[in-house]
């Protein structure tokens, strides 16, 4: 209380000292301007300047009220600036999805700094200049992508090997998915990723040390599988014969293609691909393994592409695949290739008659060139030279079949 009558009694004192000012002498202000001129009392240019201050302060309060981040215009202001970046991000996104890549790209970038996540306007932006060639505004953007969410940089790191896989780049996109896959050893689309790259860049043995995971994850159907161990088999097989001329051990190589074939799980159950890896060991003079080869694999499964294979091998005992292969006939019978096999194995035991017997068969089942020149060949070392010529004759119209009509004289 006492606070209160000492500040009015100031007042007053103020106010009384001030009167008597205004009554002794009112002044005089003169402004000129542009020829415009102002005239007032001293006083009165005192109160108006005072007036201004208080109106300039007030001014200033409600602006810093209103603007301030909390305040409700600012939410205002904020919320459609939101809602037009988001509009031109999805807009953005769209324009990317139907391939206009230049729109797409502007519109994400123009609203990315103004969405609540731009790591997707951002990483957008990057697809969509890569797919115009400008690859260093694609690597900007990307780097600008971590700059603006650096906790997001397997995402990022992932969007990048894609863009290198799309331009090409297969050593840089391989580089970022190794690194990507120590992260993360068992993400799927990274393993994918890995086998393409691998697979562009003709690395066959990397494949084979990712096929193990590659099966335990189940990345790869059994179809994509089997076409990916195809080729990756014929690129080694393809390698391992250059080595060979270049004077390797048959013995090294051998060892390096069983293991090679033991490690691929779909491979063996491809007809083809097991009668490449049979002649593969013939070629490479391993009769023993090849012979075991085919015997598994035809107790296993019949083919009649693999039992030709049989027939040629010659350095193993001839009494003992003749065995076998007489086993199979009982099973067999009408298997024209396996009669030819029992002829060929019964002609390296000089059983002549036998030889003859199953070449004949083999050719009323199926006269095919190789088991005509073979009977032709044994009945000309016999002296049976008429019979020989006979078969000579047909083995001729035989292959006259694929001949056009033509006039003769």
């Amino acid at each position: 209380m006492r606070k209160f009558l000492l500040i009015m009694i100031v007042f007053l004192i103020l106010g009384g000292t001030l009167g008597l000012l205004m009554r002794q002498d009112s002044g005089y202000i003169l402004i000129s301007f542009a020829g415009a001129t102002i005239e007032t009392s001293f006083w009165v240019f005192i109160l108006f300047i005072v007036l201004l201050l208080i109106a300039l302060d007030w001014t200033k309060r409600i602006l810093f009220a209103t603007l301030r981040p909390g305040s409700s215009l600012a939410k205002l202001t904020g919320n459609i600036s939101q809602k037009r970046a988001s509009r031109n991000t999805i807009r953005g996104l769209l324009e990317l999805v139907g391939g206009n890549w230049l729109r797409a790209e502007k519109l994400l970038t123009k609203s990315a700094d103004k969405v609540p996540y731009p790591l997707i306007n951002y990483i957008g932006a990057a697809y969509a200049a890569s797919e115009q060639e400008e690859h260093e505004r694609s690597k900007t953007l990307l780097q600008t992508a971590h700059k603006s969410t650096p906790e997001a940089d397997f995402a990022i790191s992932f969007a990048q090997s894609q863009i290198q896989m799309r331009q090409k780049h297969y050593e840089s996109a391989l580089a970022t998915l190794l690194r990507l896959h120590k992260i993360k050893p068992k993400h799927r689309q990274v393993l994918k990723m890995l086998v393409q790259a691998y697979t562009r860049l003709k690395d066959w043995d990397a494949i084979l040390l990712l096929t193990p995971k590659l099966k335990k994850e189940g990345i790869l159907d059994t179809a994509n599988m089997l076409e990916l161990e195809k080729k990756a088999f014929l690129a080694l097989l393809e390698n391992m014969q250059h080595r060979k001329k270049l004077g390797h051990k048959e013995e090294d190589l051998i060892k390096e293609m069983e293991s090679i074939w033991h490690k691929f799980s779909e491979i063996d159950k491809d007809e083809n691909m097991r009668v490449l890896y049979a002649r593969s060991l013939i070629s490479f003079d391993n009769t023993k393994k090849a012979e075991e080869f085919i015997r598994q694999s035809l107790n296993h499964k019949w083919s009649e592409s693999l039992i030709s294979e049989y027939g040629h091998i010659t350095s193993v005992n001839s009494k003992s695949a003749l065995q076998t292969a007489e086993a199979w006939l009982k099973k067999y019978p009408q298997s024209a290739g396996l009669l030819l096999v029992c002829g060929r194995l019964s002609q390296q035991q000089k059983l002549w008659g036998k030889a003859k017997d199953y070449y004949q068969s083999s050719i009323d089942i199926d006269p095919t060139g190789e088991a005509l020149g073979e009977l032709g060949r044994l009945l000309t070392a016999l002296g049976d030279v008429e019979h020989s010529h006979q078969l000579m004759l047909t083995s001729l119209q035989h292959s006259a079949k694929n001949l056009k009509a033509l006039p003769l004289p």
